[in-house]
């Protein structure tokens, strides 16, 4: 039996070292239809930085409830609107119909399940290739967009089985039999780093149900009491655990009338359960909100409908450091519709990602979270999507948080052994300032920065002037008590390409997206290069250029407003040297 234990946590401790990229594919819009690409499935895909963003053609509708899930390398395995489970070849899985069985299920059947974070999925803790799909139902709907639930259940796949494209081995299996708040499943890993915890509400309740999921299964392990009451119906919002694990927080739109709610909580990762620390509402007669925390643990936001709200985690008065971003009024040309906020979601890039209200092709984005407003850098419509999104965006849980070392729970003897990765973003006033983010995990306690120009750092998020022009290899060294890893890319800056591209051969240096395009389009600069001053032309079909924009690294989008449809071409040039050149659609 000793043996037996020794070789499991010499296992789990192996685990622990992968890169568990589980989160690392998004998938959300509309399913697709032959007639027309605008409408249809996107991928964010985050397994390169800057991620890229692609079409997907794909019969799933994706309405309120969006998971999905890939292995520790990044590869899609399966994905779900709450209605059934698709695999990674964009086709039913194996037993995977039927999901929720439920009254709206069956009314929702073509559009996807209406419930916001109504599922979400974590591997097995057992350690094989098998995951739980944790979901709940609808009970009823007296009033729009408010719901409570009956059933809480899990469904279990297998990812060996069906030639690796999996089967659904249980599904539906009743987990709670009771009168549940709506949605807002998220989850956390256990202080032992292996297990996970998820809070689910009882309806018009101070009581949360502690879900605790083992190798042994899923089981509920009893109520936990708060101070905090909701009266009345439940409505949309999220739930949502700070990526350290200490904070629970979950904000609740109920109706006009009774206003929205956001509770704040600290969060025992060894117990489950939750110490108060502040109820806040708020009357804005939001429509949607949603809750995200920052990678630092520190600030919480609050998109709202008209409002985005910022609030500091660290301070003494929660509620008295709200900061406060309204919407711009921006209405997407061709629909009509205006981008309110509405679901929040943390990227692995480090940025927070939210959703609009209607169907649309933008997504807003908040590029720096760990910094206060305005250093956060909020990007309204800051991302066009190839295709149009009704609401939806995915739900994650935090893969890449280790057990809580030293904790009394800390039993199965695994350790952080921290993980090195980072970002850059280029100084739009000096090119060859760059700002870097750390994106390590895994808890580094110590960084060691090296530029490639015989210049060091130790700051997490350093940022630093290069010399001059040229290669750099910029390497990132993270350590703990127990391990370092490096992570390393080349930056090539203003320097080393070359002006050979056809006007229709256009290099990898420049891709466009979405194209054909109608109101805007995204130009992404990637292949680590940083330009000093990269020059985007757009030149109608009789060669007579109609609009010029400076191109950062990574995305910029670049506004088709006020152009007639039809072809046009384009060229990117940095000085003397082409980029990349090719050929974009104008639609209506």
């Amino acid at each position: 039996m000793r043996t037996a234990l020794l070789c499991l946590v010499a296992f789990f401790s192996i685990n622990l070292t992968l890169a568990q990229h589980h989160d690392y594919v998004w998938l959300f819009g509309y399913g697709s239809q032959n007639i027309s690409t605008d409408w249809g499935g996107t991928v964010i895909d985050f397994n390169t930085i800057p991620p890229v963003i692609r079409y997907q053609f794909n019969e799933m509708n994706f309405h309120l409830t969006d998971a999905s899930i890939s292995n520790s390398n990044g590869d899609l395995q399966f994905y779900t609107n709450g209605i059934y489970i698709a695999n990674k070849a964009y086709q039913m899985m194996a037993n995977g119909a039927n999901l929720n069985p439920c009254q709206i299920a069956e009314d929702f059947e073509d559009y996807g399940f209406p419930l916001v974070q109504g599922a979400y999925i974590v591997p097995h803790p057992d350690g094989s290739n098998r995951y739980y799909l944790l979901h709940t139902d609808i009970g009823n709907s007296t009033i729009q967009m408010s719901y409570y639930s009956n059933f809480l259940y899990y469904s279990l796949l297998d990812m060996e089985l069906e030639g690796g494209l999996g089967k659904v081995v249980a599904k539906n299996q009743v987990v709670l039999d009771d009168t549940l708040g709506t949605g807002k499943l998220t989850a956390v890993r256990h202080a032992n780093g292996r297990d996970w915890w998820m809070m689910v509400h009882e309806m018009v309740s101070k009581k949360y149900h502690r879900i605790l999921i083992t190798p042994d299964g899923v089981s509920s392990l009893g109520l936990a009491s708060t101070p905090y009451t909701i009266q009345g119906e439940e409505g949309v919002g999220q739930s949502v655990f700070s990526p350290d694990g200490s904070i629970f927080a979950r904000i609740n739109s109920v109706s006009f009338e009774l206003g929205q709610f956001l509770e704040i909580y600290d969060f025992d990762r060894c117990s489950g359960y939750l110490t108060p620390r502040t109820k806040i509402r708020y009357d804005d007669d939001a429509l949607s909100t949603g809750v995200a925390i920052s990678p630092n643990s520190r600030f919480l936001y609050v998109p709202s409908f008209d409002h985005l709200y910022q609030y500091d985690l660290q301070a003494s008065n929660i509620p008295g450091s709200k900061k406060t971003i309204d919407y711009d009024g921006f209405v997407e040309e061709s629909t009509g519709f205006s981008l309110q906020f509405n679901l929040a979601q943390l990227a692995p890039d480090g940025k927070i990602y939210i959703s609009t209200v209607n169907g649309t092709s933008y997504l807003h984005v908040i590029h720096q979270p760990n910094l206060p407003y305005p250093n956060c850098m909020v990007e309204q419509h800051g991302i066009t999507l190839p295709t149009y999104n009704a609401f939806s965006l995915p739900n994650f849980p935090n893969y890449r948080l280790g057990p809580l070392d030293g904790s009394p729970c800390d039993t199965l003897g695994l350790d952080n052994h921290p993980v090195a990765l980072y970002r850059y973003d280029q100084d739009v006033n000096d090119y060859l300032t760059i700002e870097f983010t750390d994106l390590s995990y895994y808890e580094p306690t110590d960084w060691h920065w090296d530029f490639g120009d015989n210049t060091t750092d130790t700051n997490p998020n350093p940022i630093h002037e290069f010399p001059s022009d040229g290669t750099y290899e910029v390497c990132l060294t993270v350590s703990n008590q127990h391990s370092s890893n490096t992570f390393c890319r080349t930056l090539i800056i203003g320097t080393g390409i070359s002006a050979t591209t056809e006007p229709d051969q256009p290099t990898d240096l420049v891709s466009v997206f979405p194209n054909p395009a109608s109101t805007a389009t995204n130009f992404r600069l990637g292949g680590d290069y940083l330009p000093r001053e990269a020059m985007l032309t757009l030149y109608s079909a009789t060669g007579q250029p109609v609009l010029t924009q400076r191109l950062m690294a990574g995305w910029s989008v670049v506004g088709l407003e006020g152009l007639a449809k039809g072809m046009y071409f384009w060229e990117v040039w940095d000085g003397d040297r082409q980029l990349g050149a090719g050929k974009l659609v104008k639609v209506e």
